[in-house]
C-alpha cells in the first residue's frame, strides 16, 4: 500500500512542523499530476517575491469563474507574521474532469479561447498560470473546489508543496450538496515578504486594481483581510476622456480614465481592453505633485498586444504611440488640475474662516507672497490635523514662516504633519522648481527672465528702438550679465577678449601651462576680438565644449564680411598646431537680426542642421560655425521657461520688460529707455521703475 506525506490533517495539526503519515484510507485515493515544464520557469512564473500580486490573481480566478463574494482571510502567529492565506469564493468551481486539465500544463488555459464567462463577464485569464502564483502565498498550498461535473456536485482537493512545484496531487471527486465554489488555502512559509499583505500598500493596490471591475458589476464583493474592497468610498475625483493617437497612419481611438484617490497608491498605468479588464501594467512616469490617481487606458485591441509596453515608447507598436498619447494627456490634465485642487483648498479654507489673509494683495511682492503660501499650504493639506481650530494655527504658522524664515518651512512641516518619506519626496519634487529655502527668489527669477526675454525682443525688434542700441557698449554688456540665454550648462570664460587670450583660457582649463608664447592669427595676420566666449565641461567624454558669440547689433544686416570673421576666428584654431592634440568641440556662433539671402541660404543647407554653416572635424577636435538670429535665440530660450511660464502665469508686458531693464541694466541702457528722475528722486538707480517681482526677493 502506497502512502502520501503530507503537511498536517486539521488546520491546528496543517500549521505544525512535523509531518505525518496520511493512509490513502483517510483522504480518498490520489491522482499524481506533473507539469510538464522546467522547474526554475516554473518558480518564476510563481513570483513568490510577490504576495500581493499572488492574492490578485487568485482574486482574478475567482471573478473568472463569476464569484459574486470573495473573501481574502489572513491568519497571524502569536507574533503578528502571516501563517496562512486562505482565498474562498462563491463561484462555478473547477469540475473533476476539469482539474487535470486545469493543473497539468502551463497554458492552454480554456479561457484563451473564450472572452466572457459562463454569467458573460469579461474574462481576465488567458496564459493559464494563475494557479502557480500560490506558491508566492505558502510552502503548502491547497484548492478545495465544488463544481456541478458530469455526475452532479461535487468535491475535488489538489494539494501541492513548494519542494516540488511541478507536482501536484489530486484527490477522488466526493459527491456534496455544498454550494458551488473554491478555497485556496497556503500556509507553511512565514516570510517577512509575506508582511506586505498586511501594510496599507496592499489593500490600495487591490483597490486601483479592481476598482473598473467593481464599478462594472456593484453587486460583486470583495473583502479583504476583514473589510470590503470598495472604491467609491476613497474616490476623490473622476475623469473619462476619448483620445486619438496615430499608427501606420490610422487613427485609433481610446478612453483614458483617471481616478483619484483619497488615500496613497501607486501610481500606475493600466492597459485595458474595452470593458476596463487590465492586460498588462506600467509607470506613469509624469510628474503631478500632490495628487495620488491611477490612470486606466481602455483600447479594443489591447489584448492583442499584451507585453508590448515593455518596449518602451521608442518601439513601432501602436501601444508606443498610445502611452505618447495618454502621457501628454495626462500632464495637461493635471496642469489644470493643480490650479483647480489649490482654488478648491483655499476656498474652503475661506469659507470655514481659517485663511491667514484677509484682505486682497496690493503689491507684487504680497502676490508672490500669497502664490507661495498656496502652493506650499494646498499641497500638505490632506496631512493637517482635522480640527478647525488647530488648522488655523497650523495655516497661520505656516504663513509667517513662508514670509519670515522659509529656510525653515520643511523642519516645521516635518514637525507639525510628519509627512511620510514618499509625501515629503512629492514635496520636494514640486518645490524643486521653487526650493523652500528660496521660493520666493526663484519665483523671482524666472519672471524675470521672463521680463528680459520680452525686453531683449523689444531691443532687436522694435523699429525704433533698435536703431538706437549699440553692439559692444550696450547689448554686449547685458548679455555678458545674461548667458543662460545661450544654454543653462554653459558658464563665461572671457568677454571682449583677442582671440590668442579665448584660446589661452581654454588651454589654462586643460591645465596645459606649458603653452607656446606665440599668439595666435587669423589668416590675414590680424588678431580678432570675440564677444564673448563660454564653455562646459562634458566629463562623460572627457571632453571641453566652447562656444564662442559674437553678436552683431539689431540695425547691422549681416552678409558675406561678417561671415568670414567668423568662419577666421573657427579656421585659426583647425589649423593651430599647438591644439592639435587636445580633445574639445568648439561652437562659434554669428547672431543677428537680418542677413543677406545669400547667408540665408547657406544656413538652410541639406543634411546640416538648420543655421550650420560649417561642421569640421580635425584630430580630436570638432569645429562648427552657426548663424543664428536674435529670433531663434529668444525662441529656444522661451521654449526652455514655458513649463515655469504657464505654472506662474506671467506674460510681460513691455512695460515689465523696460522696467527689468532699468533695474538690472541701468548703466547700459539708450537714453530712450532710462527714465527721467521724478521730483525729490535724488539717485540715479530707477528705484521707482523697480520690476515689482523685485520686491519679492526681499522676503528672503
Amino acid at each position: 500500500m502506497a502512502y502520501i506525506q503530507v503537511k498536517g490533517g486539521s488546520d491546528e495539526e496543517l500549521k505544525g512542523s512535523l509531518p505525518r503519515v496520511i493512509k490513502p484510507c483517510e483522504t480518498g485515493a490520489m491522482r499524481r499530476v506533473h507539469l510538464e515544464a522546467a522547474e526554475d520557469h516554473v518558480e518564476r512564473l510563481a513570483r513568490e517575491h510577490d504576495p500581493v500580486g499572488a492574492v490578485k490573481e487568485l482574486i482574478w480566478n475567482a471573478l473568472d469563474a463569476d464569484a459574486t463574494r470573495i473573501m481574502v482571510t489572513i491568519e497571524r502567529s502569536v507574533t503578528g507574521a502571516v501563517d496562512k492565506v486562505m482565498i474562498a469564493d462563491d463561484g462555478e468551481g473547477i469540475t473533476p474532469e476539469g482539474c487535470t486539465t486545469a493543473f497539468e500544463k502551463i497554458g492552454g488555459s480554456w479561457k484563451k479561447h473564450r472572452h466572457t464567462t459562463i454569467g458573460g463577464r469579461p474574462l481576465h485569464g488567458r496564459a493559464g498560470q494563475g494557479r502557480l502564483r500560490a506558491f508566492a502565498l505558502g510552502a503548502f498550498i491547497r484548492w478545495t473546489t465544488t463544481a456541478e461535473g458530469i455526475d452532479g456536485l461535487q468535491k475535488t482537493t489538489v494539494t501541492a508543496h513548494n519542494a516540488s512545484r511541478n507536482d501536484f496531487q489530486i484527490g477522488d471527486s466526493t459527491p456534496t450538496e455544498g454550494p458551488t465554489g473554491t478555497m485556496v488555502e497556503a500556509w507553511g512559509r512565514q516570510s517577512v515578504v509575506l508582511d506586505r499583505l498586511t501594510a496599507d500598500r496592499a489593500r490600495s493596490l487591490l483597490t486601483t486594481e479592481f476598482a473598473p471591475y467593481l464599478a462594472r458589476y456593484p453587486k460583486v464583493e470583495i473583502v479583504f483581510d476583514g473589510e470590503k474592497i470598495d472604491p467609491t468610498a476613497v474616490i476623490q475625483k473622476q475623469s473619462e476622456e476619448r483620445v486619438e493617437f496615430e499608427h501606420d497612419g490610422a487613427m485609433e481611438t481610446a478612453v483614458v480614465r483617471i481616478i483619484e484617490w483619497d488615500m496613497r497608491v501607486d501610481r500606475e498605468l493600466h492597459l485595458c481592453d474595452a470593458l476596463g479588464v487590465p492586460v498588462d501594467i506600467t509607470e506613469t512616469r509624469i510628474q503631478a505633485p500632490g495628487f495620488d490617481f491611477t490612470t486606466y487606458v481602455l483600447w479594443c485591441r489591447m489584448t492583442e498586444h499584451r507585453g508590448d509596453f515593455l518596449l518602451g515608447e521608442a518601439s513601432d507598436s501602436p501601444v508606443a504611440s498610445l502611452l505618447t498619447t495618454t502621457r501628454e494627456h495626462l500632464r495637461s490634465y493635471f496642469r489644470k488640475r493643480a490650479v483647480e485642487r489649490r482654488k478648491e483648498v483655499v476656498d474652503q479654507w475661506k469659507e470655514a474662516g481659517l485663511y491667514p489673509y484677509d484682505a486682497e494683495p496690493t503689491s507684487e511682492a504680497e502676490k508672490v507672497e500669497r502664490e507661495t503660501f498656496d502652493i506650499v499650504a494646498s499641497t500638505i493639506h490632506r496631512h493637517m490635523p482635522r480640527p478647525a481650530k488647530h488648522q488655523k494655527a497650523t495655516l497661520a504658522l505656516l504663513r509667517e514662516s513662508v514670509k519670515h524664515q522659509p529656510s525653515n518651512v520643511n523642519r516645521i512641516l516635518d514637525e507639525v504633519f510628519r509627512l511620510t518619506s514618499d509625501d515629503k519626496s512629492e514635496l520636494d519634487r514640486l518645490l524643486n522648481r521653487t526650493s523652500l529655502s528660496s521660493i520666493i527668489r526663484a519665483s523671482t527669477s524666472v519672471a524675470d527672465r521672463l521680463d528680459f526675454l520680452a525686453a531683449l525682443s523689444h531691443m532687436v525688434f522694435d523699429p525704433e528702438v533698435k536703431k538706437l542700441v549699440k553692439e559692444r557698449s550696450q547689448l554686449h554688456k547685458i548679455l555678458e550679465n545674461e548667458t543662460w540665454v545661450f544654454g543653462e550648462h554653459y558658464q563665461l570664460l572671457v568677454s571682449d577678449r583677442s582671440l590668442n587670450q579665448v584660446l589661452d583660457r581654454h588651454l589654462g582649463l586643460l591645465g596645459r601651462d606649458n603653452r607656446s608664447p606665440q599668439p595666435v592669427y587669423r589668416e590675414d595676420g590680424s588678431v580678432g576680438i570675440v564677444d564673448l566666449m563660454l564653455s562646459r565641461s562634458r566629463r562623460e567624454h572627457d571632453r571641453q565644449q566652447h562656444l564662442v558669440v559674437e553678436l552683431k547689433a539689431p540695425k547691422v544686416r549681416v552678409g558675406d564680411k561678417e561671415l568670414q570673421q567668423i568662419k577666421s576666428y573657427a579656421l585659426a584654431v583647425v589649423e593651430d598646431a599647438q591644439f592639435a592634440d587636445v580633445r574639445a568641440e568648439w561652437d562659434f556662433w554669428l547672431v543677428t537680426s537680418e542677413m543677406s539671402k545669400v547667408l540665408r541660404a547657406e544656413a538652410r543647407q541639406a543634411g546640416r542642421p538648420r543655421g550650420c554653416i560649417w561642421d569640421l572635424k580635425e584630430n580630436e577636435y570638432t569645429v562648427r560655425v552657426w548663424v543664428k538670429t536674435w529670433s531663434e535665440l529668444i525662441d529656444e530660450s522661451k521654449g526652455r521657461l514655458q513649463y515655469f511660464k504657464e505654472h506662474f502665469d506671467h506674460d510681460p508686458s513691455v512695460e515689465q520688460a523696460i522696467n527689468y531693464l532699468r533695474h538690472s541694466h541701468l548703466p547700459y541702457l539708450p537714453d530712450a529707455l532710462i527714465p527721467t528722475p521724478r521730483e525729490g528722486q535724488t539717485d540715479d538707480t530707477g528705484a521707482d521703475a523697480l520690476s515689482s517681482t523685485d520686491a519679492a526677493a526681499d522676503l528672503v
